[in-house]
């Protein structure tokens, strides 16, 4: 009984020691950057009146003209599609007595390897008669390389940090925990204006030459004698 006692006594210790080892939590960052191969923009149509098959006429109506001024520009089936479709009845703020009336929206994201229909896409949805048009994002489709540089380099980041600190009191360190993070580049905010006209002038767009990928960890380290 004696050495049971004794058994557990020691377990205990060594499990105490363990949580009692002292640990330093750093913050590595790793950025590559890489051209753009693809862009994709949201394009909202919204409309309203008072009937509802009104409403969804003139919605479908305006949809079918831009998706078809785009095929016309190039665009094939598998560079566009029509998602998160709603239909509700509510208060129009945008009249003197609010009044009740049906609202339909529904967008388009288009989608394309050539960076240079950007403009041309703007164009055709603004002479389709889309009214809303809230991001353009540029990036590259297949971007796994590049992340896994960028979270080689934020480890690398984050164990030099440990190692300085550490190592100014003689300790060695080793990796305990590590969590994650990555930084999507964000979109670029877009509003038509509604004082463009409608012809077939490309509607000018900067395209980015390089977009930043970011990746971030947290890291725990044990520090060893």
């Amino acid at each position: 009984m004696k050495k049971t006692i004794g058994t557990l006594l020691l377990l205990t210790s060594a499990f105490t020691l363990a949580d009692e080892t002292p640990t330093i939590s750093v913050t590595g960052t790793g950025t590559v950057s890489g051209k753009p191969d693809t862009f994709s923009i949201v394009a909202t149509v919204e409309t309203a009146n008072k009937n509802s098959q009104t409403a969804i006429s003139e919605n479908v109506n305006i949809v079918n003209k831009a998706i078809d001024l785009l095929k016309q520009n190039g665009l094939k089936e598998n560079n566009i599609k029509t998602e998160n479709y709603s239909l509700n009845y509510r208060n129009d703020y945008n009249v003197k007595d609010g009044e009740m009336k049906y609202f339909v929206r529904n967008q388009i994201l288009i989608t394309s390897n050539d960076l240079e229909k950007a403009g041309i896409v703007l164009t055709a949805l603004n002479n389709g008669g889309v009214n809303n048009i809230g991001e353009i994002s540029f990036f590259i489709a297949d971007k796994k390389e590049l992340e896994d540089k960028a979270y080689k380099l934020a480890y690398e980041n984050a164990k030099y940090k440990a190692s300085l600190i550490a190592g100014m009191d003689n300790f060695k360190i080793s990796p305990k925990n590590i969590n994650l993070n990555y930084s999507i580049p964000r979109p670029i905010p877009f509003m038509l204006n509604s004082s463009l006209k409608a012809d077939d002038t490309p509607i000018p767009l900067t395209v980015p030459n390089d977009i930043d990928i970011t990746a971030s960890m947290n890291v725990i380290f044990y520090m060893k004698k």
